[in-house]
């Protein structure tokens, strides 16, 4: 069953098309991949699907609800959670007070379920689940890029989303910090969530991938499993070629 469904999107900026066409569907309880060379169009989709940017023409679909013309703030309270190429995080606040933030977010979308115990909570869980709690503290300005990416993660999963953007997640962390990443994206899928992947490094997207798309120039050049992907020689040529030559 697909979780997010996008239908003939087209984005143009003046005479310049950014996505042409694009049909892609993830399926729920996936991790999916979406690659490509730089200035391919995947950060332009994920303004399209997260809200940020309309598009000219096609239609998006999440859990089967139309939500084209759907705010950012909508979609997220739908259960739509996105992390950015660059950091949105407080430098002040401490790596426990980031994450808090974004759970008292939550609090306000349903009060229902809002009260300082049950947002304390969600915070330590995600913060046990990221690795965070021997750093939580420490100020983000004072903590490597590295683990800055995990408090962007805990702050998007600490708001309950059944479906994860994720725009470059692993940029900044070295071959150990990948592998652990890697890991706690396989436990976050296990409990039911669903995540798109944007990543320029090929051995986690290979890792943790069950489906990858690939991107060149605003068109969707493939898609299947990762072993067809690494195999496919139209792939190959407009973008593996270059990164394992």
């Amino acid at each position: 069953m697909s979780e997010l469904t996008l239908s003939g999107i087209t984005v143009r900026f003046g005479g310049h098309i950014a996505l042409n066409d694009v049909h892609l569907e993830v399926e729920s309880n996936s991790i999916t991949g979406l690659i490509g060379p730089n200035g391919a169009g995947k950060t332009t989709l994920f303004n399209v699907t997260s809200g940020l940017l309309k598009p000219n023409e096609g239609c998006i679909s999440f859990n089967h609800e139309v939500m084209t013309d759907l705010s950012p703030y909508r979609r997220a309270k739908l259960g739509l959670g996105r992390t950015f190429q660059r950091l949105e995080l407080f430098p002040s606040l401490s790596v426990e007070e980031n994450i808090q933030v974004a759970a008292e977010i939550r609090g306000e979308w349903f009060p229902a379920s809002n009260g300082t115990s049950s947002v304390s909570a969600s915070v330590q869980q995600v913060m046990k689940l990221t690795g965070l709690n021997s750093i939580a503290s420490k100020s983000v300005a004072e903590i490597p890029t590295g683990k800055a990416r995990l408090v962007e993660l805990a702050r998007t999963v600490v708001q309950g989303p059944s479906m994860l953007l994720l725009d470059e997640p692993a940029s900044g962390q070295n071959e150990n910090e990948t592998e652990e990443f890697a890991q706690i994206l396989r436990i976050l899928n296990s409990e039911g969530i669903t995540i798109l992947l944007v990543e320029h490094d090929m051995s986690l997207v290979m890792d943790v991938c069950d489906k990858v798309f690939v991107l060149d120039f605003g068109t969707l050049i493939a898609d299947g499993s990762t072993e067809e992907i690494q195999n496919n020689p139209v792939v190959i040529d407009a973008y593996l070629g270059g990164i394992n030559g």
